[in-house]
């Protein structure tokens, strides 16, 4: 695996106009005060997964590419220390009341709370096999969580990170013919922060929102007018405010204080899409495109999501795909980071000496330039001093646009 590294050494040499008997006034001489680091940073990734009775088979071609998104994430050249919950589709089912139709009625979980947004784990048998939507769930076991147990908070470096993924995409099928992935999103980062899902999101982190569905978003409060399938399906009712929560209030959420504090957010959606073209498709007589044959509901409201936030903050690949694999690389190099932050500042950014070794073993030299002054659009790393409660951080780009598998190293030319 990859380690970014921090070098100090003397080369008065490297000094524009340096001559080696004298030292210039500009240069750093406490190499010390003049020290950096780089730092890592952090991702919290929320997986919503559909658990309706149609998606075994996608749950199954999910939990069976993990292992590639696992990998690019830990090949990021920036020491990116991701966490990771998954919750289900499951808020409430059609005509719902505060009494009933909150709850699983068949299957494992018979009797458990839809978990609307709170992150869960899924049992595994002793020989690690899995019984798919065994939620672990026992009130009198687990109070301070509201009764959700097991490993379901799944951070970089643990040794069952692949294992516990992999069996908690497994939500199984019993849950809510509603999917309403955008409420238990907004849930699961909402009111579940104070119980069910403690310390998922940390302070500064970035978060990443992954949605997997074979139909579209339904999300609203229990309606008489929303009470069935072909009522969700309908291009009205999608577009209706007053039916289902609008998507731009959910992408305005997204953008907005999250967990207290603004974020750097990325979504990806694996729905009712075209498998060549991105267009919203399904397999229905109502769809006109049919190419995603397998898809239930053409993504209309993903796609609007898609648009509101922009290709710089989503993307999105077909449920149809016989494997999830090249949309899963894609979501985690989403997740590359461009901007490596530094531990401490430098005395004079002009003193870093920057540069990359690819993976393939060739070395390249970064020039260095100040963010947002006219040499920045031509350097290849931009320095951005601490500000708002951010570190000094220095932004990839040009010939130095950071690839998976590279080594960072950061130097400090100093007089000392």
């Amino acid at each position: 695996m990859r380690t970014t590294t921090a070098m100090l050494y003397a080369a008065l040499a490297a000094l524009p106009g340096c001559a080696c008997d004298t030292v210039p006034a500009s240069a750093v001489q406490d190499c010390q005060a003049a020290q950096v680091l780089p730092d890592k940073v952090q991702t919290d990734i929320l997986f919503v997964v559909d658990d309706s009775g149609s998606m075994s088979d996608n749950q199954a071609n999910l939990a069976a590419n993990l292992g590639a998104f696992i990998d690019t994430l830990a090949a990021s050249p920036v020491q990116n220390e991701f966490r990771i919950g998954v919750t289900s589709t499951s808020v409430e089912r059609y005509n719902a009341t505060a009494t009933s139709g909150q709850a699983y009625s068949a299957g494992p979980a018979a009797g458990t709370p839809y978990p609307d947004g709170a992150v869960v784990a899924i049992a595994q048998n002793v020989d690690g096999t899995v019984t798919a939507g065994n939620l672990i769930y026992d009130p009198v076991t687990y109070p301070q969580t509201g009764g959700w147990g097991g490993n379901r908070l799944l951070d970089a470096g643990m040794v069952s990170l692949p294992q516990d993924f992999k069996a908690n995409v497994l939500v199984g099928t019993s849950g809510s013919g509603r999917e309403q992935p955008f409420r238990a999103a907004r849930q699961a980062l909402t009111d579940r922060l104070a119980e069910a899902n403690g310390g998922f999101l940390r302070p500064g982190a970035r978060l990443a929102v992954f949605f997997v569905t074979d139909e579209d978003d339904c999300s609203g409060d229990p309606n008489a007018a929303v009470s069935s399938e072909a009522q969700c399906h309908s291009l009205a009712v999608k577009n209706d405010p007053a039916l289902l929560d609008s998507v731009s209030g959910f992408a305005g959420f997204l953008l907005g204080p999250i967990g207290g504090e603004l974020r750097e957010v990325m979504v990806g959606a694996i729905a009712g899409f075209d498998p060549g073209t991105l267009e919203p498709s399904c397999g229905s007589a109502t769809c006109a495109n049919k190419s995603c044959a397998t898809a239930y509901e053409q993504a209309d409201r993903f796609y609007q999501l898609w648009t509101a936030l922009g290709d710089s903050r989503m993307r999105v690949g077909s449920i149809c795909d016989a494997s999830f694999r090249d949309t899963l690389l894609r979501f985690a190099e989403q997740l590359t980071p461009s901007a490596l932050p530094l531990k401490g500042t430098p005395a004079d950014w002009r003193m870093l000496a920057v540069k990359l070794t690819r993976a393939s073993g060739v070395v390249v030299a970064c020039t260095v330039a100040l963010d947002t002054t006219p040499q920045a659009p031509a350097a290849d790393a931009l320095y951005r001093p601490p500000g708002f409660g951010r570190p000094a951080q220095l932004t990839f780009q040009n010939a130095c646009k950071l690839e998976l598998g590279d080594r960072i190293d950061v130097s400090i030319v100093c007089a000392g």
